[in-house]
């Protein structure tokens, strides 16, 4: 604070944003090298010990605790848990740890790897890197890698979600190659997004929605608790929604999407009209207003494309599920889309387009996408409009009433 001509100045240090993005960065890089190198201490450690709490014969060392030790990386020590392994009452030094003491884990050549998105064309290099480095056989660092990411598939399909308190369930697919990854993107109360599970299919089919929606319920997800679904429109999906939680569960059908495929029917001059139409649509404060709208946009694409009024129908309306709730106006524009859900996905899509061939093992598609979708977790904020979030609770409430009053 500084004084001037009787005013006072206060002032703030600017930081460079291209200095904050570079600590970002290799924050993102030492993480993931950590994750590798716990990977490597528990495979030498498994090697000694056995599995835990299998029995052992006499000849086996045995587990005794960890110490405080540290790694290289980048330059600087970073403080790590360093596994202890006793044989006959004596101390049994890791190979693992004697190799990464003293080398840098994120050396130059090993970040500009990493920094590529350790693509299947590079990922040998970056192996011989670290194993070369390292002094340990490369498919002992090509195992701890495959661990660190079906650590995070395990975490992604096997969290608790009793207590997440999830209001909404988004789902939607990214394709990894001629594969598709099925994602369900939980809203809670306090407008947190988490990814519930995935699931990896040809197609977002009928048979993989049920086995994703099953394995929610499995872990905590309460099937008779009317949640609001936003979807992109697949029909597999919908089925699978009303088999699972039934006929009366409020699916909000992405406007996005449906905006995108109307569009592909109509000649390019028409898009500006149907793109303003649309807007006034889903812009409605009122679901009466909003539906009389709707209906003059289904006459007009009569007149000019019949495909594209086809496509319209299709949809039943289902594009003004939240103004039919009368969600209030920021929770609503968030709640049209799977935008959510897509800003995940943005974070995904860079990794795997550099990557060609998708060929290391039968769960290397799901295992990828687990582990940048839980990267991608951790950087998107809670939705706008998050403390409206209450106004939607009420609104579902109301449907469990009135499903209650059927059945008595």
């Amino acid at each position: 604070m500084q004084k001037r001509n009787g005013k006072q100045y206060s002032f703030q240090i600017v930081k460079d944003p291209g200095e904050e993005i570079r600590h970002l960065v290799e924050s993102e890089m030492r993480g993931a090298i950590l994750k590798t190198i716990y990977s490597l201490f528990t495979q030498e450690v498994n090697g000694l010990c056995g599995e835990r709490f299998a029995r052992k014969g006499e000849d086996f060392c045995h587990r005794a605790g960890s110490d405080p030790g540290s790694v290289l990386a980048n330059g600087q020590r970073v403080a790590i848990k360093k596994p202890r392994v006793k044989r006959n009452g004596s101390e049994q030094e890791l190979e693992t740890y004697r190799a990464l003491r003293d080398y840098d884990v994120l050396s130059d050549r090993v970040k500009g790897h990493m920094l590529a998105g350790v693509s299947t064309r590079d990922y040998d290099s970056l192996l011989e890197e670290l194993s070369g480095g390292l002094g340990l056989k490369k498919s002992a660092v090509s195992e701890a890698f495959v661990k660190s990411s079906k650590d995070a598939l395990d975490e992604v399909n096997g969290r608790d979600l009793k207590a997440m308190n999830i209001s909404t369930i988004m789902i939607d697919g990214i394709g990894f190659g001629d594969r598709t990854v099925v994602a369900a993107l939980g809203i809670t109360d306090k407008g947190k997004k988490k990814i519930l599970g995935i699931r990896e299919g040809d197609t977002e089919n009928w048979e993989l929605c049920r086995d994703l929606f099953e394995n929610l319920i499995s872990r905590g997800l309460n099937a008779s608790t009317p949640y609001l679904f936003v979807v992109d429109g697949a029909k597999a999906l919908k089925k699978a929604i009303r088999k699972i939680f039934g006929e009366q569960v409020p699916i909000q059908r992405c406007t996005r999407h449906k905006e995108r495929n109307i569009l592909k029917y109509l000649p390019e001059d028409r898009h500006m009209e149907l793109r303003r139409r649309w807007k006034l649509i889903h812009g409605s404060v009122d679901y009466t207003t909003a539906k009389e709208e709707y209906e003059k946009l289904e006459g007009w694409l009569d007149q000019v494309n019949h495909a594209a009024a086809q496509s319209l129908r299709e949809s039943e309306m289902e594009t003004l599920t939240v103004i039919r709730l009368g969600l209030p106006g920021r929770l609503k524009q968030t709640l049209l889309s799977t935008n959510p859900l897509e800003s995940a996905f943005s974070v995904v899509k860079p990794k795997i387009n550099r990557v060609k061939n998708w060929r290391s093992g039968p769960d290397q598609i799901s295992r990828w996408a687990a582990a940048t979708m839980l990267e991608a977790e951790q950087r998107i904020h809670a939705i706008q409009g998050h403390k409206e979030l209450p106004l939607l609770h009420l609104a579902l409430q109301k449907i469990t009433i009135a499903e209650e009053k059927k059945l008595a």
